[in-house]
């Protein structure tokens, strides 16, 4: 019998839209119990006048990014986790190999607020920390 050990990789398209979906989930429901938008980075050349729905649109653009911080941390020393393009990726990877239900469910457009939830702090933690 062949030696079938080991994994597979493979690249996965997804649409920035879908992104937005699932950032959106958690940032109006799944996640705000713990964060704040502490700051939003814009590209060299724009403002916030070129955006709609900055706080969606910046982590998803090339040079943007959202500066967020538990809002837990009672001695006032944020982190400034930041949330660009980087982080989504990263966060993207590490939901489709530790938590594939939840991969699967955003796949199949069935995401929650807790598939929102454990996105976003997969992006800036690389781990689940609350919840």
């Amino acid at each position: 019998m062949p030696d079938l050990t080991g994994d597979i990789e493979f690249t996965v398209k997804i649409p920035r839209q879908r992104v937005a979906d699932l950032l959106d989930t958690a940032f109006e429901g799944g996640s705000n119990y713990w964060y704040f938008i502490r700051e939003h980075r814009y590209p060299e050349g724009k403002t916030v006048h070129d955006y709609e729905f900055a706080y969606l649109e910046l982590p998803l653009t090339e040079g943007g990014a959202l500066v967020i911080d538990d809002k837990e941390d009672e001695r006032g020393e944020y982190s400034g986790k930041i949330l660009d393009l980087a982080a989504i990726k990263r966060g993207l990877a590490l939901l489709s190999e530790k938590y594939p239900n939840h991969f699967q469910d955003f796949g199949g457009e069935n995401e929650d607020a807790n598939t929102g939830d454990v996105f976003l702090q997969l992006c800036l933690f690389g781990e689940v920390v609350f919840g």
